[in-house]
């Protein structure tokens, strides 16, 4: 052999080396399968069927049907623990501040006094 072709020996090794740690096309670690795709299924899903039912009477029953009903179903919001007002204002702020619920801050008093009643109501029906 001549001495240039010697020296593009080790360049040529080096190459094949390097293709071949990079996975090229003869490394046995590529997959040449075409990439896969999502699968699209069909799915059923039930939504609750009271959301155009109205809070049941009661003080300021205006406020929580007018605020509450667009994210919360009477029968959901209804069958909460009993609280007091505190407790109320503070569930009432909380849904505007960490679920960014756009209620006026005029309404979070009419709906604290209405899910108070609501609450004094549930806890005198339990006795």
């Amino acid at each position: 052999m001549n001495r240039p072709a010697l020296l593009l020996l080790p360049v040529l090794a080096g190459t094949a080396l390097a293709l071949s740690a990079a996975g090229h096309a003869t490394s046995p670690m590529i997959s040449h399968a075409a990439p896969s795709r999502p699968v699209l299924k069909t799915t059923t899903v039930s939504l609750p069927t009271d959301y155009d039912v109205e809070y049941p009477a009661g003080p300021d029953v205006e406020a929580a049907n007018t605020n509450c009903r667009a994210c919360h179903s009477p029968a959901m919001a209804l069958t909460q623990p009993p609280l007091p007002a505190d407790e109320w204002r503070k569930e009432v702020r909380k849904m505007i501040t960490v679920y960014k619920a756009p209620i006026p801050e005029d309404q979070v008093e009419p709906i604290t006094r209405y899910f108070t009643a609501m609450s004094a109501r549930q806890a005198g029906a339990a006795r």
